[in-house]
């Protein structure tokens, strides 16, 4: 059995990681994305970014899930709802949502990065010509996405997701509320490597449970799917993230 080394003690318990130190860089082969594109209620949008300090730039949003059961520093699936946000001057997607199913992982995008990661059990699985995509929280399907390969499409529209702008928030230990805030900018993008890309019709059911309104983002209108294949790299150079703006919010 392999065991993470202890290096420097950064994440807890320090005798015995939940992550690898360092966790970049890491990687996974053959790496399955279904995104389904969808066109919501900017209004519905606008209120549920109001305890956030990103702004709305659009009505469409897509609800995706991943496959990154091979990589190699914490095997994992991922199901999220991203959208593209404005933040001062800069552009780019907000994991408004989000779910894995490896607490490694989750801690990892979290206390790192700012994903906002909850458990849930996801699966991805292509049957024929259908992709269907699944995640299920509490005994609840939050989450049921497909692309039908069966009626392909010349292409789905394309969102402004990266860089992922993220809430890495410290609640305070002697009281509630915040006891900082930064917003940090990542973006492994540059060194995906594409395999095979393919559009399609698609399926977007969601479903609330009391502590994960989904619901309220039920499209309106579905204007595609994708499925894609690659490698994912999180190297070094790109798989790291950068502070942008931090905020020390007042006491109550």
């Amino acid at each position: 059995m392999k065991r993470f080394s202890i290096r420097q003690g950064n994440n807890m318990p320090v005798q015995s990681p939940l992550i690898p130190d360092p966790f970049v860089p890491y990687q996974c082969k053959n790496n399955k994305i279904l995104s389904v594109v969808c066109r919501g209620d900017r209004k519905v949008i606008d209120r549920w970014l109001k305890p956030t300090p990103f702004e709305s730039v659009d009505d469409r949003y897509i609800v995706s899930v991943a496959d990154f059961s091979n990589c190699d520093k914490a095997s994992y699936m991922d199901a999220a709802i991203v959208l593209p946000i404005k933040f001062r001057n800069k552009f780019g997607g907000y994991y408004f949502f989000e779910y894995e199913n490896n607490d490694s992982a989750i801690a990892a995008g979290r206390d790192l990065w700012g994903y906002p990661k909850k458990y849930a059990a996801i699966t991805l699985e292509q049957k024929g010509k259908k992709v269907v995509g699944k995640a299920v929280r509490n005994g609840v399907t939050i989450m049921d996405i497909a692309c039908d390969l069966a009626k392909p499409m010349d292409g789905v529209p394309s969102l402004k997701l990266t860089p992922h702008l993220n809430m890495h928030v410290q609640p305070r230990p002697d009281g509630p509320g915040m006891m900082s805030m930064r917003i940090i900018e990542r973006d492994t993008s540059p060194d995906y490597k594409l395999k095979s890309q393919k559009f399609g019709a698609g399926r977007v059911t969601l479903r609330s449970i009391p502590s994960d309104p989904l619901a309220e983002f039920q499209p309106k209108e579905i204007l595609g799917a994708t499925y894609i294949v690659g490698d994912f790299y999180a190297t070094e150079k790109n798989g790291w993230g950068k502070t942008v703006a931090t905020f020390k919010p007042k006491r109550r």
